[in-house]
């Protein structure tokens, strides 16, 4: 029987809710298995005060992340593998958000796990140590909060077109057009493609694709549902086949080969916390 993990998450103070969403960790005695690590727009900061884990990509590669690390957007899935007990914290930013806080855009970030001194510069290296010393999460947290508000300062950092794009292509509805988004926010096609491409480096259709497939996993990771059916239908998917089709490009395997009950003990996401 595996050893239990600790998960725990906190939401961040108010200063940073523009830009964080919360404050996360996972703990264990021993090496545990880990989740796979499946396509998607979501950036964290990651802080091992215990062994990193590995990342083992498609094509056999195996990547070592450093103690300070980020995880950005993904285009394709990766297997994580513990090298011993497990201990880390990790901010989870909203969309696009970590390009205000440091040196590189998330069209840098694309698919690498990334020394987080490569972002943030040298203190980032010095967190997981200060980090280690402090008892629970909420220390942890207010410490990450302090770290994290210093560098939004030295940014001076406002929302931008940039922003608001990518922020309704993930929290918007899941059938709304490209065209219709542009001219809700009053934009033409041609500037929203731009703004998105910016802060992503991706076409607004590309970054809907990959929000949309996180959103509906997500959704069936957390309330444990093997029937995919209507969560795919509700976020978009035309039918079953429609679905199937994008989850295999995607992660490489079916909605049944994934959705088992050893993935539903293990996976990175978190209930949405309130905005």
């Amino acid at each position: 029987m595996s050893a239990p993990i600790r998960r725990t998450f906190t939401p961040p103070p108010a200063e940073l809710r523009p830009w964080v969403e919360r404050f996360w960790s996972w703990e264990s005695d021993c090496a545990v298995p880990l989740p796979l690590l499946l396509p998607g727009t979501g950036a964290d900061l990651f802080l091992h005060y215990r062994t990193p884990f590995l990342a083992i990509t498609p094509d056999g590669a195996c990547l070592r992340p450093a103690a300070a690390h980020l995880t950005c957007l993904r285009s394709h899935p990766c297997r994580l593998v513990a090298q011993g007990p497990i201990g880390f914290v990790a901010v989870r930013f909203r969309t696009s958000a970590i390009r205000h806080f440091g040196k590189l855009g998330l069209p840098d970030l694309l698919d690498r796990f990334p020394d987080a001194t490569e972002h943030f510069g040298p203190e980032a290296a010095e967190l997981t140590g200060r980090l280690a010393a402090l008892p629970d999460l909420p220390a942890r947290a207010a410490q990450l909060a302090r770290f994290l508000l210093r560098q939004l300062r030295q940014k001076t950092s406002t929302p931008t077109l940039s922003d608001r794009a990518t922020e309704a292509l993930y929290y918007g509805e899941p059938d709304l057009s490209i065209a219709d988004l542009a001219d809700e926010l009053g934009y033409s096609c041609r500037q929203l493609e731009r703004a998105v491409g910016e802060a992503t480096g991706l076409t607004p259709k590309r970054f809907h694709r990959l929000t949309r497939f996180h959103h509906t996993v997500r959704h069936l990771l957390l309330a444990r549902e093997t029937d995919y059916l209507d969560a795919a239908l509700a976020r978009g998917y035309y039918d079953q086949a429609h679905f199937i089709h994008e989850f295999r490009a995607l992660a490489g395997q079916t909605p049944t080969q994934l959705l088992k009950p050893e993935t539903f003990m293990s996976h990175f996401y978190n209930p949405r916390l309130p905005r």
